[in-house]
């Protein structure tokens, strides 16, 4: 099922408010939870959340902006996610 971009919104929101501008080291599935308590992401699997969050991780790496996401990126990132992620990271002030 291909994702929504309010569902990659979701993902991106959570990850760069605990890993980017709070630095949290906050457990992948507590993060996972935190997401799935949104209404239009509850639905999906954790283990494609865990993958959207790799997706996260690979283009905010390749974004070059401070994180405590622990995980490894995925190389294979969807551009909708960088997109989404990038609008972001705009809004928090990381980016221009």
């Amino acid at each position: 099922m291909d994702w929504k971009v309010e569902e990659d919104s979701i993902c991106c929101e959570v990850c760069v408010y605990e890993y980017v501008i709070r630095k949290s080291n906050m457990d992948i599935n507590t993060c996972i939870d935190k997401i799935k308590q949104h209404a239009s992401i509850c639905n999906r699997e954790a283990g494609s959340i865990r993958q959207r969050i790799q997706n996260i991780k690979y283009w905010i790496d390749e974004l070059q902006v401070a994180n405590t996401i622990p995980v490894s990126p995925l190389s294979h990132a969807a551009v909708q996610t960088k997109q989404t992620l990038i609008t972001c990271l705009e809004n928090a002030g990381y980016l221009k």
